[in-house]
């Protein structure tokens, strides 16, 4: 990146919004002027470049405090296996007041899914929901386990502990303690969570009273009834210790949950883990006054103070602090894996494989085969570019699993194009997936019309980058910081697509991957 560019990123940021009108004008011109500017003094030409372009593994990204999470398997035949497991603390203030002499009923797990209400099916008069954000084979069955966590969380770098610590993908966790494994399919009509209460009388085989806990919009989620001994020993036996004295305290020694997915193929789930909890579902003993209303204790009298009344209780504890993901992934049988262990870097490829949650990437090089001094004459040249265009075209199409931006950048210096400032309140450099007139998936476009000006211009060009980086985007992915132009690794969502490369068997299909430049001259 030039000084020019990082010393006036920031004004540029900031003065972008005052140009709208000039910027607009500006799109307006790049997108007429091949067919309007053409008379004596001007002439409007276009040029074809090729380019290289290869597939690479992306060994790890960033997982740390993210607003939704990935858990669940995914076994695609085009980029492989992929297990998403998923770890966080529990909210902690003080110590949960159970009362006195509590038991515990039951304690749940809940995790929202995203859902939508279904129109069509509504025949008995009870709303009914699709789940949405949901990939892979849902009627297929797969074990989830939820551990206490045995690793601990750190806020800190361990190494710089003046810097908050980055959390991986490839990041490995341990189990302390096995509160979950069953079985487990993607369930829609999941809405209605019924706690059995046992301790309101003296007969524990008998069932006192039915909760019936129901979310007040009837949406579905996911309720994994965990050991509620194990829990009754974290928080009830180990109330008094100085274990539970502090947060600190606290996240030393319950580090969090584990959920782990076990299985060779199921379904990938997203969800918003920021609205997940445990709930603890308990009886204790409340002190209550008569008040000579009622005979609470049956000694034949309504005039007693403090009677022992066992009473339902509940507490719920969010899933907060700190949150991660562990990604594990095998590409073994799969399209994508020759591509990964034996990217042709010299030709490129015929398919470029894009996948997000540490996946594969795409690495592009431009104006491959041509040298300083055909780049030097074209710059002579004095170009008044137009427009820069790349344009990559669907290959191989998964319906549920498309994304719908791709997100391109300077891989040399891991920052971003000119572009997404320049053209920032137009549409930065798109990347948007564009479709047939039939409503199926065609192309993703990228503009990097004032990059490849900076790059032509004969005085003082731009340096031209070795390598521009493709992958998938997400708008919570947080790619760069409004001070910065250095691009983050956050890449959680897992949908991916194939693409048409440079190399394809027919050098002249319009759909093959390539810069093409619509520029003007001056013809005198």
């Amino acid at each position: 990146m030039t000084t020019k560019f990082v010393s006036g990123i920031r004004a540029v940021v900031v003065f972008i919004f005052a140009l709208f009108s000039v910027i607009a004008c500006e799109k307006d011109f790049e997108d007429i002027g091949v067919g309007i500017v053409d008379n004596d003094l001007f002439n409007t030409k276009d040029a074809v470049f090729e380019v290289t372009a290869y597939n690479k593994d992306v060994e790890r990204s960033r997982v740390d405090n993210l607003p939704v999470y990935n858990i669940g398997i995914l076994n695609d035949v085009n980029f492989g296996y992929l297990n998403a497991s998923f770890v966080s603390q529990l909210a902690f203030s003080a110590t949960p007041d159970f009362g006195l002499n509590p038991i515990i009923d039951k304690v749940v797990l809940d995790i929202p899914y995203f859902a939508q209400r279904d129109t069509v099916n509504y025949s008995d008069g009870k709303p009914k929901f699709v789940l949405d954000s949901i990939i892979g084979d849902l009627d297929e069955e797969y074990t989830i386990k939820v551990h206490r966590l045995a690793t601990f969380l750190n806020e800190l770098d361990p190494i710089n502990p003046t810097l908050i610590k980055k959390y991986y993908s490839d990041e490995e966790y341990s189990s302390a303690y096995e509160l979950y494994s069953d079985s487990f399919i993607p369930d829609e009509n999941d809405t209605v969570l019924y706690v059995e209460r046992k301790f309101l009388d003296d007969d524990i085989s008998t069932v006192d009273d039915i909760d019936t806990i129901k979310k007040e919009s009837s949406s579905p989620s996911i309720k994994l009834v965990l050991d509620k001994d194990e829990i009754a020993n974290i928080f009830i036996n180990n109330a008094t210790t100085s274990d539970l004295s502090s947060p600190q305290n606290f996240n030393n020694y319950f580090r969090g949950l584990w959920i782990e997915p076990q299985g060779s193929n199921g379904s990938l789930m997203t969800l918003l883990m920021s609205d997940a909890a445990l709930s603890i579902y308990y009886t204790n003993e409340v002190l209550t006054d008569e008040g000579g209303v009622s005979d609470l204790n049956g000694d034949g009298d309504m005039d007693d103070v403090d009677v022992p009344v066992l009473t339902a209780q509940s507490i719920i504890l969010s899933l907060s602090g700190i949150r991660a993901a562990n990604y594990k992934r095998s590409y073994t049988g799969s399209t994508v894996e020759n591509f990964l262990n034996n990217p042709d870097t010299v030709n490129g490829e015929n398919k470029l494989f894009i996948q997000g949650s540490a996946g594969s990437m795409s690495e592009i090089e431009l104006f491959k085969g041509v040298d300083s001094d055909s780049l030097a004459a074209i710059r002579n040249e004095n170009w008044l570019i137009n427009g820069a265009i790349l344009d990559l075209y669907v290959d191989e199409i998964s319906s549920d699993n498309i994304p719908d931006q791709m997100y391109l950048y300077n891989a040399d210096e891991n920052s971003i194009i000119l572009d997404a400032i320049s053209e920032a309140v137009v549409n930065g450099i798109a990347g948007f997936l564009q479709y047939n007139d039939d409503g199926t998936p065609l192309k993703y476009q990228f503009r990097i019309t004032d990059y490849i000006s900076e790059v032509l211009r004969p005085n003082n060009p731009r340096k031209l980058a070795k390598k521009f980086a493709l992958r998938t985007y997400h708008s919570t992915d947080a790619i760069v910081t409004f001070n910065d132009t250095i691009v983050r690794d956050f890449s959680w969502r897992s949908k991916g697509v194939v693409l048409k490369g440079n190399n394809l068997t027919d050098i002249t299909d319009e759909t093959r991957f390539k810069l093409k430049i619509y520029y003007t001259v001056d013809n005198n």
